[in-house]
């Protein structure tokens, strides 16, 4: 028994490497004897960028998708549960069954993965590996769209992109809200251990009497798309993941895609960073519905890919923070 939650305990560990907007790693995780429940945590939300909570779900996704390789690779059966609380939230319940190991080539990415915010090489990515891209099996009700750089669906999501800024950066609880998961020093890194720190942003130190200028300076609309344009011109291809129906059920499992694909692209050395303004913003998201050939999807994860130097990993929080013996 000992063995068994040593066990799961480890494989829960895994979920810390999953995405997650602005690095807020919204995951509580309980273990069980025979499995595990992962809870949404709504305690650090996002109700300016992502006021459906559909990137939370997404990110929660991710995680579940880390522990069910790890638990793979230890030689146990997965199968999920979805239940609903009385608060309408889905928590995620995974049933585990010892049997025999049944690794992936995709596990042992887990802690390599990582969401590359610069510019890229400004190199294609060969047509067999894309082709791999395509036919990667996703979750039922999931389905992902992929366009080459300079094709006339590439430059629509650019604009919709640089659409997208210019309404969100209007906005000062956008910019509020960004504000706040900025972490810019190392005091506030090991203080947090999550946000956006200023490694993977690119950025130097910004002593704190210059953060007001700077960050007055950059966030506007017109430098965000400068910043964008020179990120979108150096990608190889988009891509746009979607779900059938606007539901946490559904952005779990979309999470649970997104992540094997961002684990298969870092196995194949291709960098992948998000993109995601076009789909927070209901207007233009409706407008990539109307626009792109996405057979009425919804359009919720936008993924930039191509070749670039590895850059600094997020920071993280310590298991203990979120792992729990229910």
């Amino acid at each position: 028994m000992e063995k068994h939650l040593s066990d799961l305990y480890t494989m829960s560990t895994y979920a810390i490497k999953a995405p997650s907007s602005h690095n807020t790693q919204p995951w509580i995780i309980f273990i069980k004897d025979n499995g595990l429940e992962i809870y949404p945590d709504f305690r650090n939300p996002l109700p300016v960028a992502d006021n459906s909570n559909r990137e939370l779900y997404i990110s929660l996704g991710c995680a579940v998708e880390n522990i069910c390789l790890a638990a793979n690779e230890k030689g146990y059966g997965e199968s999920l549960t979805f239940i609903q609380n009385e608060n309408l939230q889905i928590n995620v319940r995974i049933n585990l069954s010892k049997g025999t190991a049944n690794p992936s080539a995709l596990f042992s990415q887990i802690s390599k993965r990582q969401t590359n915010r610069s510019v890229f090489f400004d190199r294609e990515i060969p047509e067999k590996e894309i082709t791999k891209l395509t036919n990667l099996k996703l979750d039922e009700g999931i389905k992902h769209f992929i366009y080459r750089y300079n094709d006339t669906e590439f430059n629509l999501i650019r604009s919709f992109v640089r659409e997208a800024n210019e309404i969100q950066l209007a906005d000062d609880r956008y910019k509020d809200e960004l504000l706040s998961w900025i972490r810019f020093s190392n005091s506030q890194i090991n203080q947090f251990q999550n946000g956006l720190s200023y490694k993977t942003l690119g950025v130097s130190i910004i002593p704190p009497f210059l953060r007001k200028i700077i960050i007055k300076s950059q966030l506007k609309a017109s430098a965000q798309n400068k910043a964008d344009e020179k990120r979108m011109q150096t990608s190889s291809h988009f891509v746009l993941f979607t779900c059938e129906n606007n539901t946490p059920e559904d952005w779990i499992r979309l999470g649970r895609s997104l992540q094997r694909f961002l684990l298969l692209t870092c196995k194949m050395k291709i960098a992948s960073g998000f993109l995601n303004q076009p789909c927070e913003v209901e207007v233009i998201a409706d407008k990539m519905k109307d626009c792109l050939q996405i057979e009425n999807r919804h359009p919720s994860i936008l993924l930039r890919i191509g070749y670039a130097h590895p850059v600094a990993f997020s920071p993280r929080k310590q298991a203990s923070s979120f792992i729990f013996t229910k």
